[in-house]
């Protein structure tokens, strides 16, 4: 009889000392998860802030400046926008109005929303739409134009999103002054005297 109760006694320590070392490892298996995915999430914000402005500014560009005059401004809008260059000495005139009348982002918004940058980048956007599993609700065409022109790239879907909701709750002009103003634009800005040159040897007018 003893023996008996020894040994539940025994079976009984035995079998609280496992279930005492599942409770800290289940414990320690749930600290490890919570900081994984605290460490997921701090990755997630830190692309998020990346890629989506603090604060934007959506004053107007100073363009064109002493780096860069209007006659370049209006090249580089062709041949970002549409991907050539101006057909004749008189549309370019006309841009250059555009140009000191409205600014830089009128400019912008003239060419963004042109049904020939419409027709141009059609194929390519439905493409994108398609490549990232999003629809035109989430980022629409004429911030996918004014990436292309502006940054001479796709958007990245959070800036997309971010702009598209910019430009619903105000306007493409905002958007276009908004992206004139970011880093991005800022550093291809500082490439404008080349990319001036490379302009004038290409387009005739």
């Amino acid at each position: 009889m003893k023996k008996l109760i020894f040994k539940a006694r025994y079976f009984a320590l035995v079998l609280s000392m496992i279930v005492g070392a599942l409770y800290i490892t289940s414990c320690q298996t749930d600290e490890i998860t919570s900081e994984q995915e605290e460490t997921a999430i701090s990755k997630d914000l830190e692309e998020n802030q990346r890629s989506i402005p603090n604060i934007a500014d959506f004053s107007p560009p100073r363009i064109p400046n002493p780096n860069i005059d209007e006659h370049c401004v209006v090249r580089l809008a062709y041949l970002s926008y549409l991907e050539r260059c101006p057909e004749n000495a008189s549309v370019v005139s006309y841009w250059i109005g555009v140009l000191n009348r409205e600014n830089f982002g009128g400019l912008a918004k003239g060419f963004i929303t042109s049904p020939e940058a419409n027709q141009r980048w059609n194929t390519r956007y439905h493409q994108f739409l398609n490549r990232n599993n999003i629809n035109s609700s989430q980022i629409s065409k004429k911030v996918y134009i004014a990436y292309r022109g502006l940054l001479l790239r796709e958007p990245d879907v959070n800036g997309g999103i971010y702009w598209t909701n910019i430009e619903r709750a105000t306007n493409i002009l905002t958007v276009a002054n908004g992206i004139g103003n970011s880093a991005e634009f800022n550093r291809r800005r500082n490439g404008f005297p080349t990319e001036c040159a490379n302009a004038a040897n290409q387009c005739p007018f």
